[in-house]
């Protein structure tokens, strides 16, 4: 009833800026409506990163999608610049809007190291402020960090985001850690020593109850549950423990007592689409059925909007693995079905990933909807087509109409919601027999690019 009664708030709080009135203020930067407002780098293209990008993606062991190289890379980021809506995630899943959302950071883009190029360096200050100050104005709660240990460069950037937010003087933003890449258990117990003596006591590590999370990647399928009990038992501070949800394939952890709660993941498919099903949303149907039955876990939602491993170094494991983005489509019908199918015990979204690039699922650029917005204007009346991508609005949040004189800047004249085609002009606000510039935007879902319509010229009467 909330979540409903939440979302007929925002709608009528955008027919509410449709009435509004008064003189036009031309505070907006029209450049600002499209420039790049990302961490991502704004040269990331097939002349500055030519080693990611070709003519054909592979989706499969035998079939390959054709893609245009000056719009995306091999495993099918979008070029940058773009900008980005800063509609917040939460309203993604609109009946659970008490969800923290954390963005699952791969911070091994390091110029030198042994992963792919993508224009930035993480392991600087800059790139760091730049990344928490993006995710931010998402709306994101904080990030899960995919670490490594002490001796790895992404423990350089852990450090250097734990520094960061030491100096922000409210603590809205956290971090936790995942495990990943442990071979035996003694060096796990040495990893999560070094853990409880660096990061659990930091203010700004997320908690549970008062206790740390600690979240693991394979780590138990390397080690085994049996391992991890012992690891636990012998560890000094009491933590909650979250490990991937793979270990279902074998058998179902979360009965044990060393298991605090499960992850879901990409639920990519394996080696070809499932037409029926294109963006496997019985995985999540599936995963929200067993999850349920252990009530008192701590259980993270995924939200992955596509993924290709074309751009990885091991094909022999990235090769046919592929979840289609379809212009953002895939980001809004998995949330709808999560939305549907969430259960009491999910008490996180963990958004897989921020920038990932050579597993394909990078959002940190944003998610290319394809939109194109065509506006007219005849008599007083202001009309837009929508054109591209979906076609179907479903990545489309609102329109943002704005009008300007100069075309350098322009006034918000109002916010309308999706379905919405046209907008009666109210002479009042204009000066007769001036021209005027109108532009509408289509905002995006979460993280999904906006686009703005090349100017409507007015004159008004």
């Amino acid at each position: 009833m909330f979540a409903c009664l939440s979302v007929l708030l925002a709608h009528l709080s955008i027919a509410a800026a449709a009435l509004k009135s008064g003189p036009l203020v031309f505070s907006v930067p029209v450049a600002s409506l499209t420039n790049h407002n990302t961490s991502a780098s704004p040269t990331y293209n097939q002349t500055t990163c030519p080693a990611n990008f070709g003519t054909a993606a592979a989706i499969s062991s035998t079939a390959k999608l054709n893609i245009n190289p000056d719009l995306c890379d091999l495993s099918l980021n979008p070029v940058t610049p773009g900008h980005v809506s800063s509609v917040d995630v939460h309203t993604l899943i609109p009946s659970r809007p008490d969800l923290r959302w954390f963005a699952h950071l791969t911070p091994w883009f390091i110029p030198g190291g042994p992963h792919i190029g993508i224009g930035v360096n993480n392991d600087t200050d800059e790139w760091v402020e730049a990344a928490i100050r993006d995710m931010k104005s998402r709306g994101f709660n904080g990030a899960i960090i995919d670490w490594w240990g002490p001796n790895n460069p992404i423990n350089s950037v852990t450090l250097r985001i734990k520094k960061f937010l030491a100096r922000q003087p409210k603590h809205d933003f956290t971090y936790i850690i995942q495990i990943d890449r442990v071979k035996n258990p003694e060096e796990l117990q040495s990893l999560i020593a070094y853990c409880e003596e660096t990061f659990f006591s930091d203010p700004n590590y997320e908690r549970e109850a008062g206790k740390p999370i600690l979240m693991f990647f394979g780590v138990e399928s390397n080690i085994g549950s049996a391992n991890m009990a012992a690891v636990k038992a012998r560890t000094k501070m009491p933590a909650i423990w979250v490990p991937h949800e793979r270990l279902w394939e074998s058998k179902p952890s979360l009965s044990e007592a060393w298991n605090d709660g499960v992850f879901a993941w990409t639920d990519d498919f394996k080696d070809g689409v499932n037409s029926q099903d294109p963006y496997n949303l019985a995985k999540i149907t599936s995963f929200y059925s067993k999850v349920a039955k252990y009530p008192s876990k701590q259980i993270f939602a995924g939200i992955c909007p596509s993924f290709n491993g074309t751009l990885t170094k091991k094909k022999t494991w990235s090769l046919g693995k592929h979840l289609p983005s379809d212009y953002g489509a895939c980001l809004i019908e998995r949330a709808k079905r999560i939305n549907q199918v969430i259960t009491p015990n999910v008490t996180r979204v963990q958004w897989i990933t921020w920038q990932d690039y050579e597993e394909g699922s990078a959002i940190e650029p944003g998610i290319e909807n394809g939109i194109r917005v065509t506006a007219t204007v005849s008599d007083d009346n202001l009309t837009w087509t929508v054109s591209g991508g979906t076609g179907d609005e479903r990545t489309i949040d609102h329109f943002d109409i704005y009008a300007s004189m100069d075309g350098q800047r322009a006034a918000h004249l109002t916010a309308l919601p999706v379905g919405t085609h046209r907008l009666k002009l109210d002479r009042r606000r204009f000066d007769s027999g001036k021209p005027y510039r109108l532009y509408v935007n289509a905002v995006g879902r979460p993280c999904i690019r906006d686009h703005l319509s090349a100017a409507a010229v007015w004159i008004a009467k």
